[in-house]
């Protein structure tokens, strides 16, 4: 068990100049997609491209017209 302790303070010692700038706003970014990504999913409905144009066809597949 000291041995994987002093494992893990040697890797926090080696990162430690990264985290404030680096490493914790990466995280930061990374919980703002899976957060966005989760609240897409959530708010749509579940519907995909393909449920949409199966629905509306006419302005899914609408080519354009001439004036």
């Amino acid at each position: 068990m000291q041995l994987l302790t002093d494992f893990f303070k040697k890797i926090d010692k080696k990162i430690s100049p990264y985290k404030k700038n680096i490493i914790y706003p990466l995280l930061k970014i990374l919980g703002i997609i899976l957060l966005c990504a989760i609240l897409a999913r959530l708010l749509n409905g579940h519907e995909t491209l393909a449920d949409y144009a199966a629905k509306n066809p006419e302005i899914a597949y609408q080519t354009k017209s001439e004036p």
